[in-house]
């Protein structure tokens, strides 16, 4: 049997949440990562749905997944498992996404499989002690972003996963390390996030692959707006990283712009509850655009792109959005960790309220250095972040993996 007739390998993708429409962080990545890997092999999709809606949702038609199973997870129950962990070690958010239907069917359809990868931590541990190749993407060290979210309690407290964050940072490190070792590799973004969980010379780092994130380098055109002056701020303000750092642009960064600066104004781009849109367009100079299908349409015109985050972990999507686009960056330096964009090149970077206003108005008010750092910008996400490219060390990782298991087979 010649290559070209050889049947392809088969990989099931297991997920938590149905990962259609795209849309966030986690499931742009997970969606990249699953194209890629179907230039290689036959992907099966079993995810875990917690609004009924989505079992009936129209199946994706992009030829990504050859089969898609998803099975339903009543909101109640997950709180009612987590509430059973509280007094074990097991991370609330694994024992949150247990379900004993879906690991047993993960199980069967592993065995008709080649190879299993499991997305996040969360389905992790249904697969975990099956035989065949297993490849855990675990995308960022979730202990690191939650050890960093505690640092926003007293900022949110009336928000519930400040709590989990409380009660979570002292299990996750411990079980991201162990679950490592029972995979036959994981993936993180960032080089950061891989030290957070292993120190130099520790064994266990071998089993972890660093493959950053990438950007839609053809859905996001080029648009250097000469004449803006809106700062953008593009995210998934559901979570608490995000809307922190929206609201502590809104609330400590642009009150300093406007001072001087009286017409610029803030637009903020992205899925938002009507809570928090509430209490953001609250604040003097602040739009709440929402969620929209076209982001660079939303963002265009503007001056400044903002990645003030004080809390997460890994590779920020926005910023790889905002260098796509020709907007300007300014960036706290937590939200430049995996890359390798230099400070006065292709971004500023500021820490304080007082520096990120600063370097905004210095983007504004010199649009010949604004433009100079946004050339500067695409030309870098050109050269190092298309999906294929920061994808082809995990796709090899796991054609590998397959094809070893399938020759041993024979």
């Amino acid at each position: 049997m010649t290559q070209a007739n050889q049947p392809r390998t088969r990989l099931l993708v297991l997920t938590s949440r149905y990962p259609y429409p795209v849309v966030g962080g986690d499931r742009l990545r997970l969606y990249r990562l699953c194209v890629e890997l179907a230039k290689d092999h036959e992907l099966t999709l079993l995810s875990l749905c917690d609004d009924p809606a989505d079992l009936t949702a129209p199946l994706p038609t992009d030829g990504v997944f050859a089969q898609v199973e998803r099975f339903y997870l009543p909101t109640w129950r997950s709180w009612l498992a987590s509430l059973w962990a509280i007094p074990s070690r097991t991370p609330l958010q694994v024992a949150y996404y247990r379900c004993r239907r879906f690991t047993r069917r993960a199980a069967e359809l592993a065995a008709e499989h080649d190879g299993v990868l499991a997305h996040l931590i969360r389905t992790g541990d249904a697969v975990a002690d099956l035989p065949g190749p297993k490849f855990l993407e675990l995308t960022d060290a979730i202990s690191l972003n939650y050890e960093r979210a505690k640092t926003a309690s007293q900022r949110h407290w009336y928000d519930p996963r400040t709590i989990a964050y409380r009660i979570e940072t002292g299990r996750l490190k411990p079980y991201e390390q162990q679950i490592v070792t029972r995979f036959d590799r994981s993936f993180l973004v960032s080089g950061v996030d891989l030290d957070h969980l292993f120190d130099a010379g520790d064994p266990r780092r071998d089993k972890v692959l660093v493959c950053g994130n990438g950007v839609d380098l053809d859905g996001l055109d080029y648009r250097f707006a000469p004449e803006g002056e809106d700062v953008a701020f593009i995210g998934n303000l559901k979570s608490l990283q995000n809307y922190d750092a929206a609201l502590h642009f809104a609330a400590d960064v642009l009150p300093l712009v406007r001072a001087v600066r009286s017409s610029v104004r803030l637009r903020v781009i992205g899925r938002i509850d009507e809570a928090k849109a509430a209490v953001l367009a609250g604040y003097d100079g602040v739009d709440v655009v929402g969620e929209v299908d076209d982001v660079a349409a939303a963002a265009a015109g503007a001056g400044v792109g903002a990645a003030p985050l004080r809390i997460g972990a890994g590779v920020q999507n926005k910023v790889l959005e905002y260098f796509a686009l020709g907007l300007p960056t300014v960036s706290t330096p937590l939200a430049l960790e995996g890359f390798g964009a230099v400070d006065g090149q292709e971004l500023l970077v500021a820490e304080s309220a007082a520096d990120q206003a600063a370097a905004v108005l210095r983007l504004l008010d010199d649009r010949a250095l604004a433009e100079q750092v946004a050339q500067a910008a695409r030309r870098y996400v050109d050269a190092h972040h298309s999906w294929t490219q920061v994808l082809a060390p995990l796709r090899a990782v796991v054609a590998e993996g397959l094809v070893s298991n399938t020759g041993e087979q024979q």
